[in-house]
């Protein structure tokens, strides 16, 4: 396999279908949610835990078998039947569509493929082996969370947007300026205290940088 082009997609923009009801289908519905994305379901039945989110998030579920002409008109496509016919059959209906299209059971048939990762709110850690070693990826993912992806990590980020609207209104025209000020304050020092979850000790050395430029 040659390796893969890492891009974040902003699901919210796209219109996303996803085919089957099974545990994959769940997982792939899960992490769709939870970036923002509202896929439409086609499948007869569902698992309890799908059939929860679809109820929860407002999610379109077509009770029945997928049909020739579904994925025409969706951006991207997830093939998740337990059929791996039918899974051909999406793909071939969605790419003709124009949909970039994953396949569960067959990886190396699919446009894209769905990384390992960790979200803490605004940060997110995605890791991939090119399909070599899905537990290696598991395994990084598990240090990567037991060391770096805190949750204060996640707030820190949280608050750095805010401090970003702040930093361009100050310095609207002066690129340098706003540059200069995010590597005075993002060392790793700053680092250290927001992935310990120091947030008064975060909060302080913004303040501190913003006084001082």
């Amino acid at each position: 396999m040659s390796a893969a082009y890492p891009v974040m997609m902003d699901v919210r923009r796209l219109r996303v279908l996803v085919v089957g009801g099974g545990a994959v289908a769940t997982r792939k519905v899960a992490g769709l949610v939870e970036a923002g994305g509202r896929p439409e379901v086609v499948a007869p039945e569902v698992t309890d835990d799908l059939r929860r989110m679809i109820a929860d998030a407002g999610l379109v579920w077509q009770p029945r078998p997928y049909r020739t002409g579904d994925a025409s008109s969706f951006r991207l496509v997830f093939a998740a039947t337990d059929r791996p016919d039918v899974n051909q059959w999406i793909a071939d209906d969605g790419r003709a569509g124009g949909a970039l299209v994953s396949r569960a059971d067959e990886g190396g048939e699919s446009d894209f493929h769905v990384p390992s990762h960790l979200r803490r709110d605004d940060v997110v850690f995605a890791l991939s082996t090119g399909g070599a070693s899905p537990l290696l990826a598991r395994r990084v993912r598990e240090r990567l969370e037991a060391t770096l992806a805190t949750p204060g990590l996640g707030r820190a980020a949280r608050r750095l947007a805010d401090v970003r609207d702040e930093v361009q209104a100050r310095w609207a025209g002066d690129e340098g300026r706003r540059r200069a000020f995010w590597f005075d304050l993002i060392t790793p020092e700053f680092l250290d205290l927001a992935v310990a979850g120091r947030d008064e000790d975060v909060e302080q050395a913004i303040r501190r940088c913003l006084s001082q430029s």
